[in-house]
């Protein structure tokens, strides 16, 4: 493996057969961001302690966005092979558990465990294709692991209710049981000829700490303002000077530590900087697209299933393609420009069409998840391509958590600014039914929406400008 594995010449069919294995955890890991939302209301009836729900969905991405670059640096010191594994037996034991849950706080505690083990399956496998993939060729496999997000997220719904409705919701959990073992099964066989070289080194755990310290107040204190319009509270003031102080003393301690957890190097490298802000950009406009479109649908009468369904086929499209032509030019510059020059446009025709013309808007989306999905594999790629070897999984784990980041906010901020263009609006009523969305002024409505996403297009046009800075490389197409 590049950075601590000999890099192995792996012929198609083994390479396949190591692909599979990486694609079935990563998927079962991104089934779980979604599959669970259907689930809620029966587990909020049988589980006492309801007033913690929020944390069942909440507690797992939290967990997941910290635990990525933690594990990144892992498989850089201590080898990928067997990490790998540990992460998906984790993520099996704590899907057990959370099946077994007989109040809301041990379900919490489960689905945080669940989220540790998602964060070790995401940063590993993204990074063993960094291992295995020469970099004018990795934008095309990546590009299938971003088709596992796009079907997770078209399969969860319908699987959890189907699951929740038929037998119990403890099998939206249990479900994981024989993906699990499957997937440990897979990626052990597949990866046994990989000879790994670990690196003598201590692990900052001091590093570790402040990390979590710092970088779960900062997600905690995002995802809360997404669900209050008063932000001027107690508990936000506490989150934030947490993480103030947490992340400060974080970069603190990176300077100082001789094997730092993210090397502050790292970001003097203008190609992985870039594709870090492009990936955080990426996810800020795909999860906040995917809360604001219901939304918009419930505003004008409609459910926003097709909407949605428009959003996510886009993504493995744009993905597809954007990773087939990297590809075949041996460069990401052009597909990362064309995604991001795509997304203002396709935000800017979403805010003029009619409110109520469903149909019209499903291109739009359509366009607008084509722009995201060029934007993630080649992103990832140009990270990839230009960090040090020794340093892939940490620039691999950092994605994630820029990733996470990005969707946080991305909530948090288009949430705060409808609030602030509907006056009066009771802002619960975003997390409950649409009735209460529906029943304002009908002008109004479309006002508010049209101009949000012309707010949106705006910041769409920040990653435009980082993507115009980007300097053209030409991928190698031999594995080091």
């Amino acid at each position: 493996m590049t950075g601590n594995a000999a890099a192995p010449r792996l012929s198609p069919a083994q390479l396949r057969n190591v692909l599979a294995g990486l694609m079935l955890a990563l998927f079962m890991a991104a089934l779980d961001q979604t599959i669970v939302a259907v689930a809620l209301p029966d587990i909020a009836r049988n589980l006492p302690g309801s007033e913690l729900l929020a944390w069942v969905v909440s507690g797992y991405l939290l967990a997941m966005t910290v635990s990525t670059p933690i594990f990144g640096k892992l498989g850089d010191l201590l080898g990928r092979r067997r990490l790998l594994a540990g992460a998906i037996a984790l993520f099996v034991l704590a899907s057990l558990l959370c099946g077994l849950a007989q109040d809301m706080p041990q379900l919490v505690l489960g689905r945080v465990l669940q989220g540790i083990g998602a964060g070790g399956v995401q940063a590993i496998t993204q990074a063993l294709v960094g291992d295995l993939i020469a970099p004018a060729e990795r934008g095309r496999y990546q590009a299938w692991f971003s088709g596992m997000f796009a079907l997770a997220s078209l399969i969860g719904p319908p699987l959890g209710g189907l699951l929740s409705s038929q037998w119990s919701w403890r099998w939206v959990f249990w479900v994981n049981l024989p993906l699990g073992v499957l997937a440990i099964l897979l990626s052990l066989r597949s990866t046994a000829g990989l000879v790994e070289k670990r690196r003598a080194a201590r692990i900052d755990y001091l590093g570790s700490a402040l990390l979590i310290l710092g970088l779960g107040n900062l997600l905690l204190l995002i995802s809360r303002l997404g669900q209050q319009p008063n932000w001027q509270t107690a508990e936000n003031g506490q989150a934030l000077l947490l993480a103030v102080v947490g992340l400060a003393l974080f970069i603190v301690q990176q300077r100082r530590s001789a094997e730092p957890l993210i090397p502050l190097g790292l970001l003097r490298i203008p190609p992985v900087r870039a594709g870090w802000l492009l990936l955080f950009f990426a996810n800020f406009q795909a999860v906040g697209l995917a809360v604001l479109i219901p939304l918009h649908a419930h505003s004008a009468g409609g459910a926003g299933a097709s909407q949605l369904m428009a959003l996510a086929f886009g993504a493995p499209l744009g993905a597809f393609i954007a990773g087939s032509l990297s590809a075949r030019l041996g460069r990401y510059k052009p597909m990362i420009l064309c995604g991001t020059l795509l997304m203002p446009i396709a935000l800017v025709l979403l805010a003029l069409l009619p409110n109520d013309q469903a149909l019209l808007q499903i291109p739009a989306l359509l366009l607008c998840g084509a722009a995201l999905g060029m934007q993630f594999p080649t992103s990832l790629v140009a990270v990839q391509s230009a960090a040090p070897v020794n340093d892939l999984g940490v620039a691999t784990g950092v994605c994630g958590l820029f990733r996470g980041l990005g969707g946080a906010l991305g909530v948090a901020l288009l949430s705060s600014l409808l609030w602030h263009l509907l006056p009066g609006f009771d802002a619960g009523a975003l997390s409950e039914t649409s009735g209460s969305v529906s029943a304002l002024d009908d002008n109004l409505l479309r006002q508010a929406f049209r101009t949000l996403l012309l707010i949106d297009a705006g910041i769409a046009v920040l990653p435009l400008l980082i993507a115009l800075s980007l300097e053209d490389r030409t991928l190698s197409r031999r594995l080091s």
